[in-house]
């Protein structure tokens, strides 16, 4: 029987230790969440948010649709990306709650910004490399938009400029963080084309049908010009250019660079 107690006081001594060190830890817990864990816990918001969405999706038709379906998207990721995980499964408390972590959330959010970053870059380069184009223009005049971000200028493709001939177009200059040849607009593309006409060769990006004027005209996706080399009117050109009225259009190169 004396070797009996010992042995159990041990035992009761290591269980009493062991409870602690889990109040300890549950304590821990408690106050890393703070007040944001309170009310992401509670999942009231993200409720009372999706209940907003149906009904912007029964007013809104599609796009309420396309807005429901990027804040299920959006729960989704936030309650993989802010709490506790441990072999794929969210790890719960003694109340069987989900375990917030804010380093675990500031981790993913950094990782996923990163990615979208790196997702757009190849989108853009994707539509850059896929978009590339190479014409002349007989510039009629350009334009700031905002210095040293974004300038436009317009021309024709063809002479005489008609209405007719439906040949003007606009172009865009633009600075750009993927491609450094764009980085300076100002000096790269728009100094070098003349205020008088001038035939210019451009090389750009992007997409153009003459049909969606009106669509690029509001959206502003004007073709973006990165590359140009301007000369003044040959004399055919000119003749061109001031001739009787008539419409005329290209029926040969011999009026490109």
């Amino acid at each position: 029987m004396t070797d009996k107690r010992p042995e159990d006081e041990l035992l009761q001594r290591a269980r009493r230790l062991q409870e602690k060190a889990e109040r300890v830890q549950q304590q821990a817990g408690r106050q890393q969440s703070s007040t944001a864990e309170k009310i992401i816990r509670r999942n009231d918001w993200i409720s009372k948010t999706a209940k907003t969405f149906g009904t912007l999706k029964k007013w809104l038709g599609p796009l309420g649709a396309l807005l429901a379906w990027l804040w299920r998207m959006f729960v989704k990721w936030f309650r993989w990306a802010a709490f506790k995980r441990q072999d794929g499964e969210a790890v719960r408390d003694a109340k069987g709650e989900r375990v917030f972590s804010l380093k675990r959330l500031g981790i993913t959010t950094a990782g996923t910004v990163a990615g979208l970053i790196v997702l757009h870059m190849a989108i853009s380069a994707a539509y850059y490399y896929s978009t590339l184009f190479e014409e002349t223009v007989y510039v009629t005049g350009k334009q700031e938009i905002e210095t040293g971000e974004l300038y436009q200028f317009g021309g024709c493709t063809s002479l005489p400029c008609s209405t007719e001939s439906d040949n003007g177009k606009f172009y865009l200059i633009e600075s750009s963080f993927y491609f450094p040849r764009l980085f300076y607009p100002e000096e790269n593309v728009f100094a070098n084309i003349p205020q008088q006409d001038a035939a210019c060769r451009v090389k750009g990006y992007g997409i153009y049908f003459r049909s969606l004027r009106w669509l690029y005209k509001s959206a502003q996706l004007y073709q973006h010009v990165t590359t140009v080399s301007c000369r003044p009117y040959t004399e055919q050109e000119v003749t061109r250019a001031m001739g009787d009225g008539q419409i005329l259009l290209e029926a040969d190169e011999s009026g490109q660079l």
